[in-house]
């Protein structure tokens, strides 16, 4: 039931829980149509929900895909050709709560929300409490597509429950299989055990006794599939590089090469008397200028 409200204009839809199927027929045929061209926002910063424009809601009713689809009686589509038709069903999907409107929120919109984060990958999507008939406004799937092979894949489970449970009724030979199977299936774990024994032992002797050290699976505990850890069938270790003597010398040459730089010159008795001599000089004419600054000064004070 829908009453429109007389100030303005507003139609407000009741929901139902029960589904009806003819909106459980256009829901299907709607769920990831290419038409729609849905994305995945992020519901409240939190969940994921598919969204979609109006205006390709409307597109893809009345398109000749879906004006053929309803040809077919199997399936159940009731038919299309109006835009009034289509929004018939769009109120439809709403009261058997298979859609809702949402507001995509811009970056300042979610940064202003205290926890929240924008994200490139998924815009953020907030619960609209009115659902406008407008080209450019945005709804979300709250229905999930049922997956056609949900019920062989229960019944694939069932089966193989009671087979477990029911392991004691087995015939021998079935019984004498799975011992078999299991068998085997330690002896791969065994062979693995031995082999990287094996191949520890291999490598310290060819430390001491090869010049490089020998790998037999050298991909065998790497990070990659299980076929590929045994490629290739063996190795070799690459040493690490030492550092030449020849870069040792060429920095203890540059090293003395900068004390040579730093050494004093050796000065004769003459040299040093003769240095002493101007040094005392300069120390007294420093001495002079020093004072006559001082008596320039007092003169200036008085």
């Amino acid at each position: 039931m829908s009453s429109p409200t007389p100030s303005t204009g507003q139609v407000q839809i009741q929901t139902s829980a029960q589904k009806s199927p003819a909106a459980i027929n256009v829901a299907n045929y709607l769920f990831q149509n290419p038409i729609l061209k849905q994305r995945v926002g992020l519901l409240d910063n939190q969940n994921d929900l598919e969204f979609f424009r109006y205006k390709r809601f409307e597109r893809a009713l009345l398109s000749d895909d879906y004006n053929s689809k309803q040809q077919n009686p199997r399936n159940g589509l009731p038919p299309i050709s109006s835009v009034e038709d289509v929004q018939k069903i769009f109120v439809l999907l709403i009261q058997n709560q298979m859609i809702i409107p949402v507001k995509k929120l811009h970056y300042a919109e979610v940064k202003a929300v205290k926890g929240w984060k924008p994200k490139r990958e998924k815009p953020t999507l907030r619960r609209s409490e009115k659902a406008v008939v407008d080209p450019n406004f945005y709804y979300g799937w709250t229905y999930t597509k049922p997956n056609p092979y949900i019920l062989l894949y229960s019944l694939l489970a069932v089966a193989g429950i009671f087979a477990v449970i029911l392991f004691p009724l087995w015939p021998n030979f079935m019984r004498r299989g799975v011992w078999y199977l299991s068998m085997a299936a330690l002896g791969l774990i065994g062979l693995l055990f031995a082999t990287a024994i094996v191949r520890f032992i291999i490598y310290v002797i060819s430390l001491v006794a090869l010049p490089k050290p020998f790998w037999l699976f050298p991909n065998l505990f790497e990070d990659c599939g299980f076929f590929e850890s045994f490629v290739p069938l063996y190795g070799w270790e690459e040493p690490k590089k030492k550092k030449s003597k020849k870069s040792k010398k060429s920095k203890m040459a540059a090293k003395g090469g900068d004390d040579d730089n730093n050494v004093e010159p050796i000065l004769t008795s003459a040299e040093k008397t003769a240095t002493g001599a101007e040094a005392h000089e300069n120390g007294s004419s420093g001495a002079s200028t020093s004072k006559r600054k001082v008596l320039l000064e007092e003169v200036a004070d008085e």
